[in-house]
């Protein structure tokens, strides 16, 4: 439409416009009314996914469809945004689908531990068909989502990265783009000689630069989100116009890309893979002598202006697309901001090299031999440290080598992302860090440099002591109140309120279930029916009652003798805290039911219409005597699945050594004893606290008040020695029950 409506400028204005304006519109409108969770990069949500914390809705089919449509049109848009963080989102979406569907044919995955392999995968997947750079993705998704990573789960992300690349690729040459497999921005630089030695201060230079350049992008960025944020006139009015923002920056950038217009001092009709077929160029674009003259042809025009020479146009280019880069990527569409600075430091790389160039015109005179400077080789530096700054990674510079498909700036490359990290790790945290405190997402942040100052900190210092728990001796009453007072989704499971020794954890949901059971209208319509029967058939429950009292005399005698001393962990979790002298709950009930079945055909046949009879029979108040002497009732756990190995730590554990046990198991949670016994619990949130309030970069910088009264000495206090051995004594009687061997036989023999 641009380049048909050449003779009128206005047109081309309203078509150089209105394209993007209406494509980024359709995007965030469409994505805030599917799935608003499809928003933004993705990484920083894979990056806490993969941490252990669940972040509903963000992997399901809707937001998968709300992604890549939204994608599509941010990206057909032409604003400088990228698409690396949402093909990383997209792929892991496939795999939790993938995991789903699958699961109905097996139930391997259904484990959260596979589901955590197949996202690890799908994270390298994810970048090896963005760029066609299998090795350089699996790296960056290592370096970008895990703390700790799986040695196991590499040889997979390998192989699905692989796959996903070739296919890339092929497609490629199936639609007659490409004639073969090649690189996504293939170059020719020389081999023979790639680099003068004496380039390698202008290379650490670009380094240096490049570490700046990434940790001012970070802080713009984040600027840019809290200043729409604290503005509250601002917020509220987009609050209620949720497609005006988008609108209105989309408008702001595409007026100021316009060819005829000021884009034409920022090469502003380029695509961004256009951008990079021309930063990478072999030839140099500053020719002094006219002789030499270069000749810019088909897309390089563009970086030529009568009015400036290329120097300007670089120099406009990198610093219009720096803010503006910063500001899209704030829109509220599907987007990500690898591309954009991958861009803006091939730009300035290009700078570097074409001063370089105009400085030494024939090279670096070596042994009487001419070689010239090579502006493209220094694009690919700059590419690459720029891109590694502000994420973070070192992979960079092998996905640099394998979008080029040349190895020979290998040295440079990495001295200039090795200094670019050095320099913005010191300033900034990554991008992905950065919107994940944004966006206040539940990730455990990293312990700062420093001094042993952070070992004095302990988990008793952070942990919260008042915690509900269920003891293996409470009625149903206590089942009730625990859940009425906590929203936890798991709780401690202690042998008696007096002790508080742990025994393992229970779900909520198995606590509910329990309860449900215990105040099941159905066990109020057999306790009504039995008592109905047994007033009015009198002479057969004598009967019955023999019998039943048989029958319990001849279980009870093959059954083993129930010893009042304490069990093991195991049996102790298996048993029926009933009263004493009482059979085990249902027992007698079900024996009773079996004979009434097999001897009294006549109760037995009885309809179900009757049953709900006898329960429209009770009054409302009759229906609240009877819950309330359910729950005097103690509590049966034999039906309830408890965890009898929840994660415990002792109280005099360091928060180093917290944070890297949460860190390394994913954990959400974790329960703090003291010989056994409970006496606090420890979550993300505490941790996360600790971290943030008590740490700067050199260390702790508010020491708890616990720390400055704990004792130095490594001796525990007296009461703690007489628990101790309390606990020993019991252990002693009771010895833990162990496996037979193949060695018993032979011992009792």
């Amino acid at each position: 439409m641009y380049g048909g409506l050449d003779t009128n400028v206005l047109l081309q204005y309203l078509a150089w416009v209105t394209y993007p304006t209406v494509l980024i519109t359709f995007s965030a409108g469409f994505t805030q009314i599917l799935a608003p969770q499809a928003v933004g990069s993705g990484i920083p949500e894979m990056k806490t996914i993969l941490r252990g914390v669940v972040l509903k809705e963000y992997l399901t089919l809707k937001t998968f469809v709300a992604k890549v449509i939204g994608l599509t049109c941010a990206l057909g848009s032409g604003m400088p945004l990228g698409k690396e963080g949402p093909f990383v989102h997209i792929a892991s979406m496939c795999a939790a689908l993938l995991s789903r569907f699958l699961s109905f044919f097996g139930g391997i995955y259904e484990n959260e531990a596979r589901n955590t392999e197949m996202l690890a995968a799908a994270c390298a997947v994810g970048v090896g068909c963005c760029f066609a750079a299998p090795i350089g993705g699996v790296l960056f998704s290592i370096e970008v989502t895990s703390t700790f990573f799986a040695v196991r789960n590499y040889w997979r992300g390998f192989f699905a990265a692989t796959f996903s690349a070739f296919i890339f690729r092929v497609l490629a040459v199936w639609i007659k783009d490409e004639e073969t497999i090649t690189a996504l921005f293939k170059t020719r630089f020389r081999l023979d000689f790639p680099f003068d030695l004496q380039e390698l201060p202008a290379f650490a230079v670009i380094g240096i630069a490049s570490g700046f350049g990434g940790a001012l992008f970070v802080y713009l960025n984040r600027k840019i989100v809290q200043f729409m944020r604290r503005q509250k006139t601002i917020n509220r009015f987009l609050m209620k116009k949720r497609l005006l923002f988008p609108a209105l920056v989309t408008l702001l950038i595409s007026t100021l890309t316009f060819p005829p217009g000021f884009g034409q001092f920022m090469a502003g009709q380029l695509t961004q893979k256009d951008t990079l077929v021309t930063l990478f160029d072999n030839q140099t674009w500053s020719k002094r002598e006219p002789s030499d003259e270069f000749e810019y042809i088909g897309i390089l025009e563009a970086w030529r202006n009568p009015r400036s020479n290329v120097f300007v146009t670089l120099v406009v280019f990198i610093l219009m697309k720096f803010w503006m880069s910063a500001l899209a990527t704030t829109i509220p569409v599907p987007c990500g901001a690898f591309m954009p600075v991958f861009v803006i430091g091939a730009a300035f790389g290009r700078l570097v090299g074409e001063s370089m160039a105009a400085w030494f015109p024939d090279g670096i005179h070596t042994d009487s031999n001419t070689y010239r400077i090579v502006p493209g080789g220094y694009a690919v530096v700059g590419a690459a440290a720029l891109s590694g700054a502000v994420t973070h990674t070192v992979s960079t510079a092998i996905i640099v080598f394998e979008l080029t498909g040349q190895i020979s700036h290998i040295l440079p490359v990495m001295i200039a992302v090795i200094l670019a990290n050095a320099v913005a790790q010191s300033l900034q945290p990554s991008l992905y860090d950065s919107i994940i405190r944004i966006k206040k997402l539940p990730y455990l942040p990293e312990l700062g440099w420093g001094h042993h100052d952070k070992y004095n900190v302990r988990v008793e210092d952070i942990m919260v002591r008042d915690i509900p728990y269920v003891s293996l001796n409470c009625k149903y009453r206590d089942l009730q109140q625990v859940l009425h007072s906590t929203k936890m989704k798991s709780l401690a499971l202690v042998d008696s309120a007096e002790s508080m020794i742990l025994l393992g954890s229970i779900e909520r949901e198995q606590v509910g279930a329990l309860l449900s059971q215990q105040l099941h209208p159905q066990r109020r319509l057999q306790a009504l029916r039995q008592r109905a029967r047994a007033s009015f058939e009198d002479g057969h429950r004598l009967s019955e009652a023999s019998v039943c009292f048989q029958i319990n005399t001849e279980a009870s005698s093959f059954a083993p003798t129930r010893s009042g001393s304490r069990k093991p962990l195991k049996p102790a979790l298996k048993r029926v805290p009933s009263a004493p002298n009482s059979p085990p709950a249902g027992t007698a009930d079900t024996s009773g039911i079996a004979l009434k079945s097999l001897f009294c055909a006549n109760t037995a046949a009885e309809p179900a219409e009757e049953d709900m009879d006898v329960g429209d029979r009770m009054t409302p108040a009759e229906i609240l005597a009877w819950e309330e002497r359910q729950l005097d009732q103690p509590v049966d756990f034999g039906s309830a699945q408890i965890d009898p190995a929840p994660f415990q730590l002792v109280e005099r554990t360091s928060l180093h050594k917290t944070h890297t046990i949460f860190s390394l198991l994913g954990l959400d949670h974790a329960y703090v004893t003291s010989i056994g016994r409970l006496v606090g619990m420890v979550s993300l949130k505490e941790l996360r606290k600790a971290i943030e309030g008590s740490l700067t970069a050199k260390g702790v910088k508010v020491v708890p008040p616990l720390a400055s009264f704990r004792r130095s000495s490594t001796s525990a206090p007296e009461p703690d020695t007489t628990d101790l051995c309390q606990l020993w004594d019991r252990h002693q009687h009771h010895p833990m029950p162990r496996e037979a061997g193949p060695d018993d036989g032979d011992t009792d023999k």
